[in-house]
């Protein structure tokens, strides 16, 4: 006699926990600047280990396998990278976080980031804490410390948030974030306290705007124990950064039109230092147009040395025509345009022979996205103040073995001209092709080999490779 007994499953509420670990490998020659051309190797290997725990908090009904997100969640995320090099061309570590490892070798850790998260709790709040990174508009930083939200009536979101810059000599430092200028002085080493608030738009499928205030100072206090450059016991008080950014993205006509922008004000030197504005139009399903200006300027800390000279912003606009004659096929046209300005000279007095020259420039390409094969057509060229720059390129990816094998093909060939300097005139032509294969599910491997010839080498051979493993599990409650 056979008997049959039915069970339904267990519902029960899980955390979930999910690990990425990705390994980076590379390797080619560069030449010493120099008559002698001495080549040296870049053999460098970065590991990222990534570990987030998820839906920390329980379903508040019964029956939900999942909270709900009106009832709010808690999760915590991090990230760290390992990097070395085993070339004869080391970089050295960064102090404390390289004599961790041994600085011999070379090798840095950086903890990318590291923070719990809180996401709509009290269907009002959110917030971050511990080590985290931020985009602000065309405002960039990264701190140690703690950022919240909360999202009143009428769509409007307050923010506050405070901490310590993230500072790269310092053990599991992040030199990503640093700004140039101070490297290697007392200053690098300070502390240095950053506190802001912004202003947002909330729960607008048509409009999404946000406006920032943040400072980075040194004090006096907390910088007493610092030897400074001279040899004297600590540091005066300072201001490193002080910055207020503006970002706006607009959706509108059912996303026919949607314009955005956004700038950074440098309220310690008085001046615009980044601009980005444009518009698409999407007069049809199939046809296309974008406008892009851009206008930038080198930032550095307000103690640098680099801020007494004279910066000139760099400009750029582009204008953009894409149409998709068939789903698969889409062709683009662009037109670019480069300002280059000069100014009166503060001490002499003396005025340029020209105040704006321009370069001219545009580039065409045609793309086909199909069931195993792609590839994308582009070339392009750019001329005027500054020199002539001209070249293209074809790029094809094509899957086989039940989407598990991809093979990668790329020629792609460039020349240019600087106009004042005849070591920057020449061409490179180069060749790659590559694998991206999944070894197994949530395993990846891909290798890209490269073959480069340039005005400047006979040969040039590089070697990429990554191996990413992503795995998750549901631990139970």
């Amino acid at each position: 006699m056979t008997t049959a007994i039915a069970a339904a499953p267990d519902v029960a509420a899980a955390t979930e926990v999910r690990a990425v670990a990705r390994t980076l490998g590379e390797g080619y020659m560069v030449q010493v600047p120099g008559p002698e051309g001495q080549l040296l190797s870049r053999r460098r290997l970065v590991q990222y280990v990534n570990l987030g725990v998820y839906e920390l908090l329980p379903p508040k009904a019964a029956d939900e396998r999942r909270r709900a997100w009106e009832d709010g969640q808690l999760r915590i995320v991090t990230s760290m990278r390992l990097r070395h090099d085993f070339g004869s061309y080391v970089r050295p570590g960064d102090d404390t976080a390289a004599r961790l490892v041994g600085s011999i070798d070379g090798r840095q850790i950086d903890v990318m980031f590291a923070y719990l998260e809180g996401e709509n709790l009290g269907n009002r709040v959110d917030f971050k804490l511990g080590r985290q990174f931020e985009f602000s508009g065309l405002d960039w930083y990264a701190f140690d410390g703690a950022w919240a939200r909360v999202r009143i009536p009428a769509h409007i979101a307050l923010e506050a948030f405070g901490g310590l810059q993230v500072d790269g000599t310092a053990v599991f430092g992040l030199p990503t974030f640093e700004l140039d200028g101070t490297q290697g002085t007392a200053a690098d080493r300070a502390f240095s306290p950053m506190a802001g608030a912004g202003v947002s738009l909330w729960g607008l499928k048509w409009i999404d705007a946000r406006v920032a205030y943040r400072r980075t100072f040194t004090p006096a206090a907390l910088n007493r124990k610092i030897v400074d450059d001279d040899g004297s016991l600590g540091l005066p008080s300072g201001v490193d950064q002080e910055v207020v950014s503006a970002s706006f993205a607009g959706n509108f006509a059912g996303g026919r039109v949607s314009p955005y922008g956004a700038l950074r004000m440098n309220l310690g030197t008085g001046r615009l230092d980044d601009v980005t504005a444009g518009l698409q139009l999407a007069f049809t399903p199939q046809h296309l147009l974008r406008a892009l200006y851009i206008r930038t300027l080198p930032i550095f800390d307000l103690d640098s040395i680099f801020n007494v000279f004279a910066l000139t912003p760099f400009e750029d606009g582009r204008l953009v025509f894409e149409v998709r004659p068939r789903p698969r096929i889409s062709l683009q046209a662009r037109a670019q345009m480069r300002f280059f300005r000069s100014e009166t000279t503060a001490a002499l007095a003396s005025a340029p022979p020209k105040t704006l020259q321009i370069g001219a420039g545009g580039g065409a390409s045609a793309a086909y996205r199909g069931r195993r094969f792609s590839g994308r057509f582009d070339g392009f060229g750019l001329g005027g103040e500054g020199g002539t720059r001209a070249g293209g390129s074809l790029d094809t990816r094509t899957m086989v073995w039940w989407d598990r094998l991809a093979l990668d093909a790329r020629i792609y060939g460039v020349y240019y001209r600087d106009e004042a300097t005849a070591a920057r005139r020449g061409y490179s032509v180069a060749l790659q092709l590559g694998i991206n294969a999944q070894l197994w599910r949530g395993i990846h491997l891909a290798v890209l080999g490269e073959e480069m010839f340039t005005t400047f080498y006979s040969q040039a051979f590089r070697l990429f490779g990554a191996l990413t493993a992503d795995w998750s599990i549901r631990v139970r409650r």
